[in-house]
């Protein structure tokens, strides 16, 4: 929370469900999002592996591969260390 700052924790209000699930990620965000009826994802785009030739995660890949949504790709922002300015 101390992270969020004070516009992190507005959107923390908004949030109105949490649900974990489990199984293959890519299927699992599909399913919810058919059952949901979203007109729009949005998915980091990071790979934990990440490198030059693979900046788009296994997960991500799949979901803009198999949406029948669009799909808008954040990139990851790397964290500033606390020391850091």
């Amino acid at each position: 929370r101390e992270e969020l700052g004070d516009e992190g924790e507005q959107d923390l209000e908004r949030i109105q469900a949490v649900r974990v699930v489990q199984g293959d990620p890519a299927q699992v965000i599909l399913d919810q999002a058919q059952k949901l009826s979203v007109d729009l994802l949005i998915v980091g785009s990071h790979s934990h592996r990440a490198s030059a030739e693979t900046p788009l995660g296994r997960t991500a890949a799949r979901v803009l591969q198999l949406s029948r949504v669009p799909v808008y790709l954040v990139p990851l922002v790397e964290r500033r260390r606390q020391g850091d300015r």
